[in-house]
């Protein structure tokens, strides 16, 4: 008397594919929430727009403005603080190592309530 034990034998092709089928679901159900947030944090640092109010050398140190006074293209930016007992012109630059002047369409400095 033979007897066979189920499952024994051989897979067909079509539970071959089934299994592929369900291995690759269970997996999705993970995975798409993991690409989804790496998306997300990805996105989130995309941003390649200028963020900087622009960089004043204060005293020899790197000094962001509060507020961005330039705007246009043509000159190059200033600024002087109305309350400035010393009276000084800053040169407004667009980034912390104070290389690149910020653009502006107005040559005649802006002027910054307050004191530097």
């Amino acid at each position: 008397m033979r007897v066979m034990i189920r499952g024994s034998r051989k897979p067909s092709n079509s539970s071959r594919h089934n299994l592929l089928i369900l291995f690759i679901m269970k997996k999705s159900k993970i995975m798409i929430p993991v690409m989804t947030l790496g998306l997300a944090v990805g996105l989130a640092f995309a941003n390649t727009a200028n963020q900087s109010n622009g960089w004043i050398d204060l005293n020899d140190t790197p000094t962001q403005l509060d507020t961005d006074p330039c705007e246009g293209l043509g000159g190059e930016c200033s600024v002087i603080y109305q309350d400035d007992p010393q009276g000084r012109i800053f040169e407004v630059f667009t980034d912390e190592s104070l290389t690149t002047r910020k653009a502006s369409s107005n040559n005649t400095p802006y002027v910054i309530p307050g004191t530097p």
